[in-house]
């Protein structure tokens, strides 16, 4: 079967992903049991008006399509969520899943979110649907629908994750790793 000859990689990706999601899901749920206060509805999602499942039932749809790269959007659905979470600094408590400030500049074109457009361009037509979710619960979801749609595990998902404005103060580039594996968290740039 086709499952059987892809070897070890879609399964090292698909374990890759899922420790991504649950660390990113796990780093979400501690700074809210730790007295975190909730987001301003007027920019974090409202879950009284998110359909959750329509929205994971429009991005499970749209995730086979056999003219992008391997025929499905679900690896960069999951990357785009890591890279999300993945800037989370815990010495200055900046970055996370909160934010979705890869929408703006410079963010979006730090190498290490480099083809991250493509990820973000279908999501757009997702949140056009749904303009009730935020951006950042968006992705967070999109990279949890992707991992329960490529075989992974059912993952836990709560709404609240806020956007912050266009002008909002810039991350430091160097938060995730170059894509040549080096991990320069320990030394950002400035």
């Amino acid at each position: 079967t086709q499952a059987s000859s892809g070897g070890g990689s879609s399964s090292s990706i698909l374990g890759f992903a899922a420790l991504a999601a649950a660390a990113g899901g796990g780093y979400y749920y501690y700074t809210n049991q730790q007295g975190a206060a909730p987001a301003p509805a007027a920019t974090a999602s409202d879950a009284s008006k998110v359909d959750v499942a329509a929205i994971k039932n429009e991005i499970a749809s749209m995730l086979e399509d056999e003219n992008h790269d391997d025929g499905s959007y679900g690896p960069i659905l999951v990357r785009l969520a890591w890279h999300h979470a993945g800037t989370y600094d815990k010495n200055s408590n900046t970055g996370g899943s909160d934010g979705a400030a890869m929408r703006f500049e410079p963010e979006a074109g730090w190498g290490a979110n480099a083809g991250l457009h493509t990820a973000r361009a279908i999501l757009e037509k997702v949140k056009k649907n749904h303009p009730e979710i935020s951006y950042s619960d968006l992705w967070s979801l999109a990279g949890n629908t992707a991992i329960e749609e490529m075989g992974g595990p059912e993952l836990p998902f709560r709404l609240g994750r806020k956007d912050k404005p266009s002008d909002c103060k810039a991350l430091p580039d160097g938060l995730l790793p170059d894509a040549d594996g080096r991990d320069k968290k320990d030394k950002p740039a400035s």
